[in-house]
């Protein structure tokens, strides 16, 4: 046999395998048995061991103690990563002689560093005390030496020892006359995070946050006082807080202490209090040893430790402030708390130096969403054209990090898909997307209808001029804000659709995601609507918030009268409910800014039967800038027009004997609105079904019409048609007089 598998050695065998490999004597040549030798078992890596031979094992396996590892000058290996579970032969091994070595240097890594702390004052015992343990051991240059097969008693608390350098060529074994020098002492976390260096996964299109934290850790650690040592990260949940914070702290190699903040929570009384101090102490402690170290103690979802609510809750916070305080003269600790609720945060956390400096995470815009998708792509091994990861960061609005991550691996799963995306053809891809929509659209207030989840050739008869004015209104602020831009014209933040009910007023807003890269959020007045105080107001800030968080987006609210109705002097004995709301509603939209990468990315959409009942305040220029009237089809031409599309429907279509019947209909169907039209076609089909029978009819005839229309009875009437007519006058009379009355003031002037 030239060649063994390797395994490792339980450590519950005791000291007596340390530093051995078993084989069978039949396997390797015999005079390199009971000899010591090098074991390559990696390019970065060898082991020292003996070579011990032991009849009772098979001839194709052996065993090995890895204790000493020998790794390359100035670059050093995790021990418990080194993979002992590989082939070796026999160019793999290196015979080394042994001496007794004079002098050696080496550090010492503790277990925890209250152990660094007792030892680091009493260096003359801790030399004797490695003299004692390495006298188990025969070690060379460059090696780790593992103590953990030894116990607490025999290791005193030391978790490896790194040889640096000794006065032999080979391998050394350690005497009573020994000379040790330890230059450096340590801690495991120090050794794992600020020696060796965690691994820095990537991160994409976080650049400004990632400047931002690595400043304040670099004036950290040069011994100035950063801008603030104690951040406040907020972030949406999946935004990626907790990635950034341990990319800086790799890329630097701080020292980092990443929590949950419920792992410290516990039900015994103060015992969180006691974890608390404890791990304040712990990073003093490491600081302390080294002045070069950065501790980051990172709190995630802090919103959960630090409200303050509950008198545990309480006790809490009061402790955690206490421990704030107590480093505020350590420059080289810094506090980090994630949370993607700040406004749960107790306030007394934000006032004076704590958490006063903030750094927001946000929803990524359409530039930073094409650097994650370029990013992950290369990760994923995709390669796709540049127009087709624009086109994919178009159809991905409000999608955070963990979202497009997750949209991409499906694809990848899907080979079809991913065959198709580098060929530059979206359709499946379009259509994955829609079943993984992004995070802050899945749960809350409101359908969320996107692109992807609607039918691309959705139509709607008539209502030509309304459809023109929605595309100025609406879709041309979103989709072109550089224009407005350009010309200094604000664009509007709302608009009020009116007009008799079953006129299209809904399904025309639904239409939007069809025609354009929209989020369409739905929400009817009902929904938001609560009995208990101050929950439908705060339904309408969660309302807005998921609309300004998932940009360029369009709140539509139907039935917006029932919500906020007019403030009268009737109302004056009430609770002030109408009033509160009607304030939270005007707040939410005087929030609505200019300042995004789609202008305002947020348009308010309202639909109603009752515009008198509408609060003046709302339709003010500013709010509800625009007031549509959606009028029912009164032409024959229009009735016409919505009966075709209701018949001619891409994905049921309605098979009639002669398409010259629809003309006859709509001659028929005066004051019928839209909504009595579909609902004449459904009674004509049903009347075919009835009379000709389920499995002779084929096509709706002109007496099946006749038959719907003696059923179905129009919905709107003269007086009605009327009274929408003279409001929609009145409005236009207002705005005249008001700019008349403005003239003639300033001319009095």
């Amino acid at each position: 046999m030239d060649s063994i598998f390797l395994s490792g050695i339980p450590d519950s065998k005791g000291i007596t395998t340390i530093q051995k490999l078993y084989a069978s004597e039949s396997i390797l040549t015999t005079s390199l048995f009971n000899q010591y030798i090098l074991l390559k078992i990696s390019e970065n890596s060898k082991i020292l061991c003996k070579l011990v031979p032991q009849i009772a094992f098979t001839f194709t396996f052996g065993r090995c103690d890895a204790s000493v590892i020998n790794h390359r000058p100035n670059k050093l290996i995790d021990p418990l990563t080194v993979n002992l579970e590989v082939t070796v032969s026999k160019e793999h091994i290196e015979p080394i002689c042994v001496t007794t070595a004079k002098r050696m240097v080496v550090s010492i890594i503790f277990k925890d560093v209250k152990y660094q702390d007792i030892w680091s004052k009493n260096t003359t015992k801790l030399a004797d005390v490695v003299r004692h343990i390495l006298r188990l051991y025969v070690v060379l240059n460059n090696c780790i030496v593992n103590l953990k097969k030894l116990g607490s008693k025999q290791n005193f608390n030391i978790d490896y020892i790194l040889i640096h350098k000794t006065d032999c060529k080979n391998a050394a074994r350690i005497s009573s006359e020994t000379s040790i020098m330890i230059i450096k002492t340590m801690s495991t976390i120090q050794f794992y995070h600020a020696e060796i260096g965690l691994e820095i996964k990537p991160l994409f299109g976080m650049e400004p946050q990632v400047t931002c934290l690595k400043n304040i850790i670099k004036a950290a650690r040069n011994g100035c006082n950063p801008l603030c040592t104690m951040i406040l990260l907020i972030g949406p949940s999946s935004s990626g807080k907790t990635c950034l914070v341990h990319h800086v702290a790799a890329s630097l190699k701080c020292i980092i202490f990443n929590l949950i903040s419920t792992d410290l929570i516990s039900a015994d009384p103060g015992s969180t209090e006691l974890a608390i101090r404890d791990l304040f102490k712990r990073a003093q402690l490491l600081i302390k040893q080294d002045s070069k170290t950065v501790c980051i103690i990172m709190f995630e979802k802090a919103e959960s430790m630090l409200n303050g609510k509950s008198t545990n809750a309480k006790r809490i916070c009061a402790q955690f402030q206490d421990c704030l305080s107590s480093i505020q003269n350590y420059c080289r600790i810094i506090v980090i708390a994630t949370t993607s609720m700040p406004h749960l945060i107790d306030t007394s956390f934000k006032q004076g130096s704590r958490f006063s400096y903030e750094i927001y995470i946000g929803i990524p815009s359409e530039k930073d969403r094409v650097k994650l998708i370029k990013g992950m792509l290369r990760t994923l091994n995709l390669n796709i054209q540049h127009k087709t990861t624009l086109s994919l960061a178009k159809l991905t609005p409000g999608y955070t990090a963990a979202d497009l991550e997750l949209v991409l691996k499906e694809i990848c799963r899907e080979s079809c898909i991913a065959s198709e995306l580098e060929n530059g053809i979206l359709s499946n891809a379009i259509l994955l997307i829609a079943r993984h929509p992004a995070s802050s659209l899945k749960s809350g207030i409101g359908q969320v209808i996107t692109k992807s989840e609607s039918s691309p050739d959705i139509n709607l008869g008539g209502l030509t001029n309304v459809k023109l004015m929605f595309d100025v209104c609406i879709k041309w602020p979103l989709m072109y804000p550089k224009a407005f831009k350009h010309f200094s014209v604000p664009p509007p933040k709302g608009v009020l659709l009116y007009g008799p009910p079953g006129c299209g007023k809904t399904s025309l807003v639904r239409s939007v995601a069809s025609l354009a890269n929209l989020n369409v959020l739905t929400a009817m007045a009902a929904e938001l609507y609560s009995p208990y105080l101050g929950v439908t107001e705060a339904n309408i800030s969660q309302l807005f918030q998921r609309a300004r968080a998932n940009i360029p987006a369009v709140l539509f609210i139907d039935e917006i009268d029932s919500l906020v109705s007019c403030r009268s002097e009737d109302k004056k004995g009430s609770s002030g409910f109408d009033d509160r709301v009607l304030s939270t509603f005007l707040v939410e939209m005087d929030g609505i800014t200019n300042d995004t990468e789609y202008g305002q990315g947020v348009v308010v959409v309202a639909a109603t039967n009752r515009p008198d009942k509408i609060d003046t305040a709302l339709l003010r220029p500013g709010r509800f800038d625009r007031q549509i009237y959606v009028q029912p089809p009164l032409l024959a031409e229009e009735r016409f027009n919505i009966l075709h599309t209701i018949i001619n429907n891409s994905e049921q279509s309605v098979p009639i004997s002669d398409s010259s019947i629809l003309n006859k209909v709509a001659l028929m169907t005066n004051y019928f609105s839209a909504a009595d039209l579909a609902n004449v076609v459904k009674e004509a089909v049903l009347s075919c079904l009835t009379i000709d029978g389920l499995e002779t009819c084929m096509t709706v005839k002109k007496e099946h019409f006749e038959d719907a229309l003696k059923i179905v009875k129009p919905s709107l009437s003269k007086k009605q048609i009327l009274w929408y007519k003279n409001f929609s006058s009145e409005k236009k009379i207002n705005h005249i007089k008001i700019d008349c009355c403005d003239d003639i003031e300033q001319l009095e002037m």
